[in-house]
């Protein structure tokens, strides 16, 4: 990725990590299953476990609930697939609302 910011180039992945609108509460709370993948998805990009990150289906029913179909998720994956191995992670955005939403996000640098 650091070959494409030295041209000036910027990589936006658009997403959510958790995106399950039939399980949708209206209220700023978060189910339990979904704060519990959000958590566990950090933890594997902190750790730079892509390969688990890949294969989130064998995480469990919270990854179930957490990512009924993928086209919200698989963004993450574009992303993480241009970090260097030098380059750390920020987050921002990254709290789980709606009960079943999470807008987290980040920054490679």
């Amino acid at each position: 990725m650091r070959a494409l910011r030295n041209k000036r180039i910027l990589i936006v992945g658009s997403g959510n990590i958790v995106h399950n609108l039939r399980m949708m509460a209206w209220q700023d709370q978060a189910y339990d299953w979904a704060t519990e993948f959000d958590q566990t998805i950090k933890r594997l990009i902190l750790s730079g476990d892509h390969d688990s990150i890949i294969r989130y289906q064998d995480l469990g029913e919270a990854a179930r609930l957490s990512v009924p179909t993928d086209e919200h998720y698989l963004p993450l994956l574009y992303v993480l697939a241009l970090q260097d191995k030098q380059e750390q992670i920020r987050f921002f955005t990254d709290r789980v609302t709606f009960g079943s939403i999470s807008m987290r996000s980040l920054w490679i640098e």
